[in-house]
């Protein structure tokens, strides 16, 4: 089995709207999962980089976006059966953090991911999705949705991080 992978993401809400992506699905041929699920900005943190430059980078990159690194909000691990991909083994392992993230700067764009040629790309769009149309989005991870209503704004600022396994 290949090592576990350490991600972060960022969760910035703005006017009652929360900064998302849409991205195709990693496992096209799944049936149990959609083609595409609206995630929050975030990746995989390179070797020798903080995690607060991973956050930055990764919202750059994806969405064009600047922004300060506020508050751990929660730790995701996931674990998924990655089958026909050798290298990875058998199971895909990562461990994601997501932090409570303030947008600074910047302009909005459908970003890119670096790893991916043009014609592979998976981040389909970027958006402000309303609070109050979550319901309506197929957002990844499963707990993503009921985590963002249940608290303010404000909350977010000194949240106690929570942990959220393979399940949910």
């Amino acid at each position: 089995m290949s090592q576990v992978k350490l991600r972060v993401s960022a969760l910035c809400i703005r006017d009652g709207q929360v900064l998302l992506i849409e991205h195709k699905s990693f496992a096209p041929d799944d049936p149990q999962l959609p083609e595409s699920y609206w995630i929050l900005p975030g990746g995989a943190v390179e070797r020798g980089e903080t995690l607060d430059e991973a956050v930055q980078r990764e919202m750059m990159e994806e969405t064009g976006l600047a922004c300060r690194v506020g508050t751990l909000l929660f730790i995701k691990e996931l674990l998924y059966p990655y089958p026909g991909v050798v290298e990875q083994g058998s199971l895909h392992h990562s461990v994601s953090l997501g932090f409570y993230c303030t947008v600074t700067g910047g302009e909005m764009i459908t970003g890119k991911d670096p790893e991916y040629p043009d014609d592979q790309q998976m981040i389909i769009r970027v958006s402000w999705i309303p609070l109050a149309d979550l319901e309506r989005y197929n957002l990844y991870p499963p707990f993503l949705a009921d985590y963002i209503v249940a608290r303010s704004p404000e909350e977010f600022q000194d949240a106690i991080p929570e942990f959220f396994d393979s399940c949910r």
